[in-house]
């Protein structure tokens, strides 16, 4: 069976899984795709003889415009990302590939528009489960790690540090299974997140350690929110029936010019000066 190039053509843009669109040196839109309609929103007789920078948001469109002769654009035939606009308004990100074209003298240019929505979602997530613990939804150390050495190139000080251990863990795991410890962990993380700023970072560092760091905290603000915690862990004990948390806290404070890991081993000893305190005391219940 013969099939004529024009038709077979016209067939596989239609049947792409990528938006097509072709414009002009004048950037008007003369063809799209089945698949441009399905993903702006846009029944083409609306997309035909519009700018084809009406599907890029404003902000979007210094730098990147999209029309112009496409001789003028040597890295159109590599890919570019930005935010392309649907027609109720909503943002998607994009991959656009540009190739120029010459049809009966006249120059074109082929935009294969990728819906970038599904990868960004799966980057993102990934980026998420690198820096913070599946079990918390904390800060993990590698996250912790990386804001304590940018904090102690650029600030902003001084930076006030708390440490907190999860007093008794392993009793707890031992005589009331590993499910049990967990649900303690979890409601420790919730409570040191219910109590610092969203900007702090809050980590869980160990297996029952956690750490806190505070840019731009003095003295004063490290007492308030260190008593602060107190009082939320005493709340959420006397409203959470079962196991209470019971916290062991050490804090401290670096300034300007003072080495950030040394405040934090300083922490880390008035932490443990607690626990010791907690030794042997029985969990309250």
């Amino acid at each position: 069976m013969r099939v004529e190039p024009d038709h077979f053509a016209r067939a596989l843009l239609e049947a792409a899984p990528d938006a097509i669109i072709v414009f002009g040196e004048d950037g008007r839109i003369v063809f799209v795709n089945a698949q441009t309609e399905r993903l702006f929103g846009f029944e083409r007789a609306q997309m035909v003889g519009q700018d084809v920078d009406s599907l890029v948001p404003d902000d979007e469109r210094a730098g990147k415009r999209l029309n112009g002769p496409p001789s003028l654009r040597r890295a159109n035939t590599k890919s570019v990302e930005l935010g392309a606009r649907r027609r109720d308004g909503t943002r998607m990100p994009v991959e656009i590939s540009l190739s120029p074209i010459t049809l009966d003298g006249q120059r074109f240019t082929i935009a294969v528009v990728r819906d970038m929505t599904e990868r960004r979602r799966l980057e993102d997530h990934l980026l998420y489960l690198s820096t913070h613990d599946a079990l918390t939804g904390l800060a993990n150390r590698g996250a912790f790690d990386e804001v304590l050495l940018r904090l102690e190139e650029r600030g902003p000080w001084p930076v006030g540090i708390v440490m907190v251990d999860l007093d008794g863990l392993k009793q707890v795991n031992d005589s009331q299974g590993h499910a049990a410890g967990d649900e303690l962990l979890r409601r420790t993380a919730r409570v040191l997140k219910s109590t610092f700023r969203a900007h702090d970072c809050v980590a869980r560092i160990g297996g029952d350690e956690f750490a806190m760091l505070l840019a731009g905290h003095d003295v004063s603000a490290l007492d308030s929110v260190t008593a602060r915690l107190v009082r939320a862990v005493e709340k959420h004990n006397e409203e959470h029936g079962g196991l209470a948390l019971s916290l062991s806290l050490g804090t401290s404070l670096a300034r300007q010019g003072e080495r950030l890991n040394v405040a934090l081993g300083e922490a880390d000893s008035r932490m443990y000066s607690m626990k010791k305190s907690h030794h042997g005391n029985a969990r309250p219940t």
